[in-house]
């Protein structure tokens, strides 16, 4: 693994520094008192309940987070800044930690990209980025651990519930998403367009995604239907061949070997024609 080549007032990503009206003296004396307060939040920090359902897990949600912080560090002199950044389509938080005494530990930007967000996904972007970098700064474990088999292979896709609200603007009016997929796979060439729109907001293209997954699964299980109806069909044929080629053998039968062979009309026939012929009986007698 390489290490980062970093300055002496940085550890990896974190940049220590402090007000600028603080002499040399002041800054090491603020910045190791900030560091005391760091280590002691996390030394008497409770892990906060996960109370709420998630996509398949538990977690803590802000709220919880923050009271779990708050208890923390009540007698403690250190406190938190997170500041909202937008750069470049990526929204996100900024975090540092500050103290009484001037000494502030850059934390850096955690940010994510939304293209073209509204401000409601706007603001759950900001929950949600505020919620994971606080806690990953404090060591808090805000939910379970499921991240590490979502890494394997796992992806996330959005639920039909989920789908059904979000909209895409088409031909300047904003339709359902289902609705334009539907019309791009029907040929639409601007429905097409908009699909394939690399500006689309994140949660678009994760439903993108997720239609076509669900329409792709739905493709399969129908030719696995058809698959599994011909073969029944073809069973039935066969089953069906099979006792009309019995009957036949059961007529053949009948007719090689006829039943009333035994009976008593046959053997009355039998006699009759066994008798001698009257003619052979006359030449008899002339001989």
């Amino acid at each position: 693994m390489k290490m980062l080549n970093t300055p002496a007032d940085w550890i990896g990503q974190i940049h220590f520094t402090g007000l600028p009206l603080l002499s040399s003296e002041e800054l090491k004396e603020a910045q190791k008192s900030l560091m005391k307060a760091y280590v002691d939040t996390q030394h008497i920090l409770d892990q906060p309940g996960k109370n709420h359902d998630g996509y398949g897990y538990k977690y803590a949600d802000l709220n919880d987070v923050i009271s779990s912080i708050q208890a923390a560090t009540k007698y403690l002199d250190i406190a938190y800044i997170q500041q909202p950044v937008t750069h470049g389509g990526q929204t996100g938080i900024h975090n540092y930690l500050i103290n009484s005494q001037g000494a502030i530990f850059d934390f850096g930007s955690y940010l994510i990209d939304l293209g073209k967000p509204s401000p409601q996904e706007h603001g759950k972007c900001l929950t949600y980025v505020r919620r994971y970098s606080i806690s990953s700064i404090f060591g808090i474990a805000s939910e379970d651990d499921t991240d590490a088999k979502k890494f394997e292979g796992k992806e996330d896709f959005l639920s039909p519930s989920e789908l059904s609200g979000i909209k895409v603007v088409y031909q300047q009016k904003k339709r359902d998403l289902v609705e334009v997929i539907a019309m791009a796979m029907a040929g639409d060439e601007l429905a097409k367009q908009i699909i394939a729109d690399k500006d689309n907001p994140v949660k678009t293209k994760l439903a993108i995604k997720s239609i076509t997954k669900m329409y792709k699964f739905s493709e399969d299980l129908i030719d696995k239907k058809s698959t599994a109806k011909e073969k029944l069909v073809t069973a039935e044929k066969k089953e069906q061949e099979a006792k009309k080629q019995e009957q036949i053998n059961q007529q053949a039968a009948k007719v090689i070997d006829p039943p009333y062979t035994e009976s008593s009309e046959f053997k009355k026939l039998s006699n009759e024609v066994n008798k001698s012929d009257p003619f052979d009986e006359a030449m008899k007698k002339v001989r």
